[in-house]
């Protein structure tokens, strides 16, 4: 009779430890699942309440297209470098040619409006369009996804340092990276965003038309010059050509005749060679 007791208290005991483990996965599974389903709801709603609050600065991209005729490109180019350094902007491009400048020029938004105002006082504007862009929503959207994706991030991390067992591991840690890789992404766009915002990008045309238009001028005299020499140096050569057909058409036909008298068949001079022979 105590044997049987024994046994039956034994088989209860292995029961409730069975119980116990599988309780212990449950719950493992349930704090992976639980650390999923909140990161999903957390990005589904990271959109909502944004630009809430009416005193936001507007984000405006201010791009500026200007061309100038000058009739004397150095001065004005180094002019435009002198104020550039005064405004501590500074060039993104610059290209050159005879009698014009080509530059893309990016000057802090603050002093554009002054920079403008320079060059409109010192030199002959003809042409200047001013864009404004404004990027208020894609960048507070950018901003608010990249705090939110970096809560998400160490609740993660916090669930990768209870996780149990293999599988959750790499779940969670895969997790981590995509949401890593978006954090870096999106950083880099708020980057350029925040650069674009606070340097205007300004494009300058200089040239001096007198002179292009003067050099395309002369360019033209000479090309018409050309064809009139190339012209003139083949009906030279036509005339030479004809002139010598109708100088040796005579000389040819005298040279046939005389070779057919005296050694053709006619032969005088062979036959007078035989008799003298």
């Amino acid at each position: 009779m105590k044997k049987i007791i024994i046994i039956l208290i034994s088989i209860f005991l292995l029961s409730c430890g069975g119980n116990s483990g599988t309780s212990t996965n449950l719950y493992s599974q349930s704090s992976y699942d639980t650390a999923a389903s909140i990161t999903e709801e957390e990005i589904s709603d990271e959109r909502e309440d944004i630009n809430t609050s009416g005193n936001i600065e507007r984000k405006l991209i201010i791009t500026a297209n200007i061309t100038i005729n000058s009739k004397d490109v150095e001065k004005t180019y180094k002019s435009v470098e002198e104020k550039i350094k005064e405004y501590e902007g500074y060039f993104d491009n610059v290209e050159s040619s005879k009698n014009r400048y080509y530059l893309t020029i990016r000057i802090p938004k603050e002093n554009l409006n002054n920079f403008i105002l320079f060059l409109e006082e010192n030199e002959n504007v003809e042409n200047k369009n001013i864009n404004t862009k404004d990027v208020t929503d894609t960048y507070y959207d950018t901003e608010n996804r990249i705090k939110n994706r970096e809560i998400l991030l160490e609740k993660l991390r916090n669930y990768l340092r209870e996780a149990k067992n293999i599988d959750e591991i790499l779940k969670v840690e895969d997790r981590i990276n995509t949401l890593t890789y978006e954090i870096e992404s999106m950083k880099g766009t708020l980057e350029n965003l925040n650069s674009s915002v606070n340097y205007s990008k300004v494009t300058l045309n200089i040239s001096d038309r007198e002179a292009i238009k003067s050099g395309n001028n002369n360019l033209y005299n000479k090309y018409i010059n050309l064809i009139s020499f190339l012209k003139a140096f083949f009906s030279s050569i036509g005339f030479f050509l004809i002139g010598f057909v109708a100088v040796s058409i005579p000389i040819v036909l005298i040279a046939a005749l005389f070779y057919y008298i005296c050694f053709g068949k006619i032969g005088l001079i062979k036959k007078l060679y035989k008799k003298i022979k």
